[in-house]
């Protein structure tokens, strides 16, 4: 009988090492295994071991929104005193899209923008690799939706989004504002 239990005991410790994630259900039992359940809760993805990765940014988010978001991550590029900038980040909250932020700010971003997006009105949002310009809400929308990301916010309410972060390392100067077609200016020195 105590071998039985054993082999069990061992059996199950086998299951969690090989699974890839860990997660609460709507019952709030904890399940391991490779495919959380749609409705599942606080999933978190284990490394080879079966412990927990602790440095998953996502680590709170529900499986179907981390998956979109570790897939094809969202990135917006802004600039500042930009109107349709400020449109997009409320389009991106609204829709509870993780994203990350960089902004703009001097000739070496507008250089980078320009070698992502083909261009340098702003503002511009990546979905993985692919580029979307300029702000269309129902654009976006189609790249999101292919993207698996869902239509409804599934963030949780304490979600934060990252601060923005330059684009490039090299420190913004005074730069005066030029403005660019269709878009936001892109500031240039």
């Amino acid at each position: 009988m105590i071998r039985m239990i054993a082999v069990v005991v061992a059996l199950a410790l086998a299951g969690i090492a090989s699974a890839q994630y860990k997660w609460v259900d709507k019952d709030g039992r904890t399940g391991f295994g490779d495919n959380p359940p749609r409705d599942a809760k606080s999933v978190t993805r284990l490394d080879m071991r079966g412990a927990e990765n602790t440095a998953d940014a996502s680590k709170d988010l529900p499986y179907e929104l981390k998956r979109a978001a570790e897939r094809f991550p969202v990135t917006l590029y802004t600039t500042a005193s930009c109107q349709p900038c400020e449109m997009a980040r409320s389009f991106l909250r609204n829709r509870g899209i993780p994203y990350s932020e960089r902004t703009v700010s001097n000739d070496s971003d507008a250089e980078e923008l320009k070698r992502i997006s083909g261009g340098i009105r702003l503002p511009v949002m990546t979905v993985g690799r692919q580029a979307q310009v300029p702000f269309d809400p129902d654009a976006w929308n189609s790249t999101l939706d292919a993207a698996g990301y869902p239509r409804g916010s599934m963030l949780p309410r304490s979600y934060q989004p990252p601060a923005p972060q330059p684009l490039t390392a090299r420190a913004p100067e005074p730069a005066k504002a030029e403005p660019a077609k269709g878009g936001a200016p892109v500031a240039r020195q």
